[in-house]
């Protein structure tokens, strides 16, 4: 029992890790958490999605960082079993007031983030955002 509550805690303080660089403007140094074989999902109708491995995640990052306000992230709820953990997110969208849910799946495993899959619900604000972006 004490393997799997450790194991949990692990993969809980790892991910809570990433909203935390996020909120304190550094979240490249997240990269030293992801295993060398890391893979990332998100929704291809963003400007950032795609699947991505280790590299091509941390070259995102900072873009997904001035899309999102880290600062204005909070937790909807946070589950956590074994190596999977489960965190839906309500985050601010930069230079609004708008805010999203985003559901991230990550899977943990010795000590790094092995895997992400990332869901929007109701991304429409986002996606407003992104293209007065782009014009």
């Amino acid at each position: 029992m004490g393997d799997i509550a450790s194991a949990e805690a692990e993969a809980l303080a790892i991910v809570k890790s990433f909203y935390r660089y996020g909120a304190e403007g550094r979240i490249t140094d997240f990269a030293s958490s992801l295993a060398e074989d890391f893979e990332l999902f998100v929704p291809d109708y963003l400007p950032w999605g795609g699947r991505y491995d280790k590299a091509g995640y941390v070259s995102i990052l900072p873009q997904v960082a001035t899309t999102l306000d880290f600062s204005r992230c909070t937790y909807e709820s946070l589950t956590v079993q074994a190596g999977h953990v489960v965190a839906l997110i309500r985050i601010g969208i930069s230079g609004t007031a708008e805010s999203i849910l985003i559901s991230e799946h990550w899977d943990v495993a010795n000590g790094k983030a092995t895997r992400l899959l990332v869901a929007y619900f109701d991304p429409k604000v986002l996606l407003d955002q992104a293209a007065s972006k782009a014009a």
